[in-house]
């Protein structure tokens, strides 16, 4: 009944939804709790990795500038300066204790403390009266260009050592290859005038590769160097998780911390996290750049597990509702499709007997119920029948009364123009036709019966109208051995005869013809008179589908309704025609074969 649940319906309405409350807030909850725990540790780890990396960094850097500095101190190495102030003299030429004095001194940069750092060392002094550089060996310089180095601006006045960001090496290097170099340089004079010679250690880009591609941030992640002169990284990334390094350089130049984090949207669109610190020895910025959703994959990792487990949880509480609920409810519920199966019109039911007190009771009731309604059903089908059996008879006493008038009236016709012996084939044939309509008091008869039957009319009528028309019957004999209701096709002959071509100009055709379709039979009359008018058409189709005997004609009706009692409503008459070209019957009965005959 509508609003109503059943007992298991009813149980899991109430269960469910409460389980299900709680699995998916425990889950979200903890979903919450674990995806924020991870990016906490996610963003904790890349903060520990540049802290990290800025340490190592100043610590190497800074040993390396503390020896710059020392060597380039006067106070330091006195050979060194005695060589750079002798080369002030106008007529100064390099002697060898000039050549062992500088070549000492610069070979203090490549001992095993800085050979992993440091590419080259260069010293050019007095507008090059001394230039030497150390690679694979000492050398002399010839054309080196010391401008650059000479005339950077520093931030305060007492600023005298400088570094420069990854670039080529301005050596003679090989025609093949040209190694690439970071530069730490410092002034040579006296501090507070203008320079007079620089002091340059150029130090290896496999330093930096090793330092800044070794931590693992993601996929796409990687950790960079930001100088005033430039960007240094190395690791490539996919298209759409790039930066403009100009930009990224303007952004970390003018941000207010030494440490911190920033948030760049990329032309992709893609959210990068730039996390940085400062490297005290140069106050360059060592950067973590990462896309965000790469990191919040974990997360995400552990959003797609939680919702798996909360569906697999769902379905546990759901399939234990299930059991649950119908444990209580299966002795019920089998009554109840057996009560369903009993409104289905199907009596054969099976009823179980419970251990239950109350079950007990309603199998002794349902099993009484039962048997009541089997015998009630059977008084109520035959009383049906009769009155099945009654009605037809009586719609078949109505139709032949009328066909015997039209019959016997053709037939005094006849005598009154002296065709004695056409009258007597005409009542041969009339006897024949109702010793088939009486068929023994049977209902039904063979297809074959009702054809010869409307055979006899036809030819009744033949007999009667000369050349007025012409009939064939042309039905598939497969269909012969089933049954219809007698008196089905007569009716509607005689209306193709009096309604259709008896009114046209040219002699007319009649043609009955038959085919069965899975469990259907159709049988068709048709005729080329003069068709009916839709108007009279609509008023036909309407009669037949309300029973308006006034407006459509008795005899049709009858028809439809004999089949439809018969056959169900489904079956009966459908007609179909145009004006001026003719009308077709489609007579639809059930395949029903004659059991008696065949």
């Amino acid at each position: 009944m509508k609003g109503t649940r059943s007992i298991t319906a009813t149980i899991l309405w109430r269960l469910i939804p409460g389980l299900i409350f709680f699995v998916v807030s425990t889950g979200l909850v903890s979903y919450y709790l674990s995806a924020e725990q991870l990016k906490s540790n996610a963003y904790d780890n890349i903060y520990d990795t540049v802290s990290q990396t800025k340490n190592y960094l100043d610590d190497r850097l800074g040993v390396l500038l503390a020896a710059v500095v020392a060597l380039s101190n006067n106070n330091s190495n006195k050979d060194l300066t005695q060589t750079l102030h002798a080369s002030e003299e106008p007529d100064y030429m390099t002697g060898p204790s000039d050549y062992i004095a500088l070549n000492q001194a610069i070979d203090q940069i490549f001992t095993n403390d800085y050979y992993d750092m440091v590419d080259s060392v260069v010293l050019w002094y007095n507008s090059g009266a001394v230039s030497f550089a150390r690679t694979d060996h000492f050398h002399p310089l010839s054309n080196f260009i010391a401008a650059p180095y000479l005339t950077r601006r520093s931030e305060t006045s007492f600023e005298t050592v400088f570094w420069n960001n990854i670039h080529d090496r301005d050596l003679p290097s090989s025609a093949f290859e040209i190694p690439r170099v970071a530069s730490l340089y410092t002034w040579l004079g006296i501090k507070g005038a203008v320079p007079r010679g620089v002091f340059i250690v150029n130090i290896k880009e496999s330093f930096f590769y090793k330092i800044l591609n070794s931590p693992k941030i993601s996929n796409n992640g990687y950790l960079f160097l930001e100088s005033p002169d430039g960007i240094m990284r190395f690791k490539p990334v996919e298209d759409k998780y790039k930066l403009n390094d100009d930009d990224l350089q303007e952004k970390l130049f003018h941000v207010p911390n030494a440490r911190g984090r920033m948030d760049i949207r990329n032309d992709s669109g893609s959210n990068m996290v730039v996390i940085y610190d400062t490297v005290s020895v140069n106050r360059w910025k060592i950067a973590a750049v990462y896309p965000e959703e790469e990191l919040l994959s974990k997360a995400n990792y552990i959003k797609y597990v939680s919702f798996v487990v909360m569906l697999a949880a769902i379905l546990f509480a759901l399939i234990y509702s299930n059991m649950l609920a119908r444990s209580i409810s299966k002795p019920i519920k089998h009554l109840t499709r057996q009560i369903n199966h009993i409104r289905e019109g199907n009596l054969n039911v099976t009823v179980k007997h419970w251990p239950q007190y109350e079950m007990v009771i309603l199998n002794h009731g349902l099993h009484e119920m039962v048997e009541r309604i089997k015998m009630l059903l059977h008084q109520v089908e035959v009383e049906q029948e009769i009155k099945r059996q009654v009605e037809i008879s009586l719609l078949q006493a109505q139709i032949q009364p009328h066909f015997l008038y039209n019959t016997l009236f053709s037939i005094k016709q006849l005598c009154d123009m002296g065709e004695s012996g056409d009258a007597s084939r005409m009542i041969s044939a009339l006897s024949t036709f109702f010793r088939i309509s009486i068929s023994k008091g049977e209902e039904v008869i063979p297809i074959e019966q009702e054809l010869e039957q409307v055979r006899t009319y036809l030819f009744i009528q033949k007999m009667r109208y000369g050349e007025l028309f012409q009939y064939k019957i042309d039905v598939d004999q497969s269909l012969l051995s089933h049954t219809i209701v007698k008196l089905t096709l007569q009716p509607i002959v005689e209306n193709a005869i009096y309604h259709g071509i008896k009114k046209g100009d040219h002699p007319g055709l009649i043609r009955i013809s038959g085919y069965s379709s899975d469990e259907d039979i159709y049988l068709y009359v048709e005729d080329n008179g003069v068709g009916i008018e839709e108007r009279k058409l609509a008023e036909i189709r309407e009669g037949l589908s309300r029973k308006k005997t006034a407006q459509v004609g008795f005899g049709i009706v009858n028809v439809h309704r004999r089949l439809q009692i018969m056959y169900g409503l489904e079956y009966g008459l459908q007609y179909d025609s145009e004006t001026g070209v003719g009308t077709n019957v489609t007579i639809k009965i059930r395949k029903i074969y004659d059991n008696k005959n065949g």
